[in-house]
């Protein structure tokens, strides 16, 4: 069990290190403004007109896809990193 807490903070290390850590912060920025689009939608459906409401779902769509390749490259650069360090060991 140890082995695995070991592995576990070294993973949480490489999270945090700065130029991941900016990663990661975007990631959580760009899906906050999804959601607040999404919700803002989802509150005011009647009075947002269809043409606006498109423009809506298609900035959304596309946030949602800029967090996914953000998400996907942090934990590629955590993990080659992650595995490096297993190596070189």
């Amino acid at each position: 069990m140890s082995k695995y807490l070991q592995e576990r903070e070294a993973i949480d290390q490489l999270y945090n290190a700065p130029e991941n850590r900016r990663l990661k912060y975007a990631a959580f920025a760009v899906i906050a403004v999804v959601i607040i689009l999404l919700l803002s939608m989802t509150i005011w459906i009647d009075r947002i007109p269809a043409k606006a409401m498109l423009i809506m779902r298609g900035c959304a769509g596309l946030g949602a896809m800029i967090f996914v390749v953000l998400v996907g490259v942090l934990s590629y650069r955590v993990n080659k990193k992650h595995i490096e360090n297993r190596r070189n060991l």
